[in-house]
Order: structure tokens, then C-alpha cells, then sequence
């Protein structure tokens, strides 16, 4: 039989032991479901919901429970640990389990089989470099995945939002606004909302996107080049509604909201951009130390989450 399974060589008693030894080592379905249980209830006993919380309860236990899945990265086919299960670990009412556990079900973390349980389906990873040599998004994503780009919103606007305006951009500055939503493999990631001054790129409201890209648009059509964004990343909880929409979430879903702000080779503020990123996404960065002591070098990328 395992002479047929490996090939018509028979397989020495040595290289036989070594594959039984392995196999001994892989955590097989249940025992990965009793491995994952036992690790909720370690997570449990270090954990206090409070509800006199100004966030319900039921959400206080989904971002734990999502930030259990992150840090033991549960993978497609893992299965939840049953709703009787979180509810009793925690301490909280079953119909708050399962609200809790709802909230992966809507944003398409998990598929529930009646009879058998949740399990988590394979999220699609954006991995965002910040320190790289490229202004484009594009570059951060590699095949086998597909990055996909749909124009959600062109138009002028005399409208400045006030977190814009902090970017640098003044209150009066008439704009063209540019939304954009990024999907990776048709799952949505991404939502890029750009502000760029009217007087510098007159027309650009009715300019289709050469090559689907802004920037190649800004230096084929008027003749300006980026050449440096300055990025700032924090997390928050979403509340736009038009965002929500568009990735597909529900409301307070915590989503990393990275500003950027570009400028051309005059030293022109060209673009302010306001981005929403929801799912698995992870930011990455390089620092070299120079030859000379005392002394460090940054090399700062200019991969622009705005354009692609």
C-alpha cells in the first residue's frame, strides 16, 4: 500500500518511521478545534466586557474575537468555536454570541453549515509597503491576486472636509474630488477619496483615468509629476455611511484611515488623499543604518495609496 502510494520503490524502514513521526506532529481537524477552544478560554480568563460600555456588548466581543482569529491566523476550514461555547467562556447571553459571530458573517469571514459550524474563509491580504520606490498602489499587489480599480465619484467640489483641510489644502480651495473604490480579487479593500486643486489640473473632472491610473493622468495630460507623499496611518472605527457601502461593512467596522499628501516637483501640494482600508492589511517599512556611526537612514518610499 505505501509502496503504491510513494512509488514503485519500496520505502526503508528508516524513511517510513520518519514519515509516521511527522504525521504524528500535523494537528489533525478536531484536534486543531480543541487546540483553538482551549486558546479562547486562556483569552477569556484575561478578559473583562463591560457592560456599561458606551460599545454594545455584542461588539465588544466581536473585536475580540476578531483579534483572536488575526493573532492565531485562523485560515479557511478553522472553525469558530460553537456560540454556546463564546457565550458561556465569556460570560455574555447565547444571543450575544451569535450577534457577535454575525458580524463575521456579514463582512464574508465566515460561511456557516448548518449541522457542522462556522468556518472562516481565506481574507485577502493588502500588503502596503511603505518604504518602497514606487508611488503606485499596483505595486503592492502580486499575482496570483488581481487588484481592480473602479472610479465611484469625479466631480468639482468647492466643499473642503475639515480633516482635508488639516492635510493643507485651505477651506477655499475648489477641488476636483476623486473616489475611488480598490478591490483585490472582486473583494472590496479599499476606499480612496483624493482632493486635488482645481487650478492646477483644470478639466481633470471630465479627464478619464489614462491607464486607470491618476498619476499617469496628472503627468501625460498636465505635464505634473509627484514626486513625494507624506503618508500618516491611525485606526478607526467607520461611520461614513457611503464608505460602509462600498466596502461592505457594517457601522463602527475598525478600518485603517491612511492620509496622504502629495506634492509635485515645484512643491506644490497636488493631492490630498483620504483612504479607508478595511480587512487584512499589513504595512511594512526598511531602515539601514549608514556606514557612519551615529547616523541613520530612512529610505522613505513613495508608494501612493491614491493612485494606481
Amino acid at each position: 500500500m505505501m509502496a503504491t502510494i510513494f512509488g514503485n520503490k519500496a520505502l526503508t524502514k528508516l524513511q517510513l518511521c520518519a514519515i509516521l513521526v511527522f504525521m504524528s506532529t500535523i494537528e489533525t481537524g478536531p484536534d486543531r478545534a480543541r487546540s483553538l477552544e482551549g486558546r479562547l478560554r486562556e483569552l477569556a480568563a484575561g478578559v473583562r466586557l463591560d457592560p456599561s460600555a458606551a460599545v454594545p456588548l455584542h461588539y465588544q466581543l466581536f473585536r475580540i474575537l476578531r483579534q483572536f482569529a488575526h493573532q492565531h491566523d485562523l485560515a479557511t476550514d478553522d472553525r469558530l468555536p460553537p456560540e454556546e461555547l463564546v457565550a458561556s467562556v465569556f460570560g455574555v447571553s447565547r444571543p450575544t454570541a451569535a450577534r457577535a459571530i454575525r458580524g463575521f458573517v456579514e463582512q464574508e469571514q465566515l460561511t456557516r453549515t448548518p449541522g457542522r459550524g462556522s468556518f472562516f474563509r481565506s481574507a485577502q491580504r493588502l500588503d502596503l509597503t511603505l518604504l518602497a520606490d514606487s508611488l503606485s498602489v499596483l505595486d503592492a499587489v502580486h499575482p496570483p491576486h488581481q487588484l481592480t480599480t473602479e472610479v465611484v465619484s469625479q466631480s468639482l467640489t468647492g466643499s473642503i472636509p475639515l480633516n482635508v483641510q488639516q492635510l493643507g489644502l485651505a477651506p477655499d480651495t475648489v477641488a476636483v474630488f476623486l473616489r475611488r473604490l480598490r478591490s483585490i480579487d472582486g473583494q472590496p479593500v479599499m476606499v480612496c477619496d483624493s482632493y486635488l486643486p482645481a487650478d492646477l489640473f483644470p478639466g481633470l473632472q471630465h479627464e478619464e483615468l489614462v491607464e486607470g491610473s491618476l498619476y499617469s493622468t496628472l503627468e501625460r495630460l498636465h505635464g505634473v509629476k509627484i514626486v513625494e507623499s507624506r503618508r500618516f496611518i491611525e485606526i478607526a472605527e467607520l461611520a461614513d455611511r457611503g464608505v460602509m457601502e462600498l466596502l461592505d461593512v457594517p457601522i463602527l467596522t475598525p478600518v485603517f484611515v491612511l492620509t496622504v499628501l502629495s506634492y509635485g516637483g515645484s512643491g506644490d501640494v497636488c493631492e490630498a488623499i483620504i483612504s479607508h482600508i478595511v480587512g487584512e492589511a499589513r504595512f511594512s517599512s526598511t531602515v539601514r543604518s549608514t556606514d557612519r556611526p551615529g547616523k541613520a537612514e530612512s529610505t522613505r518610499g513613495h508608494e501612493d495609496q491614491g493612485d494606481a
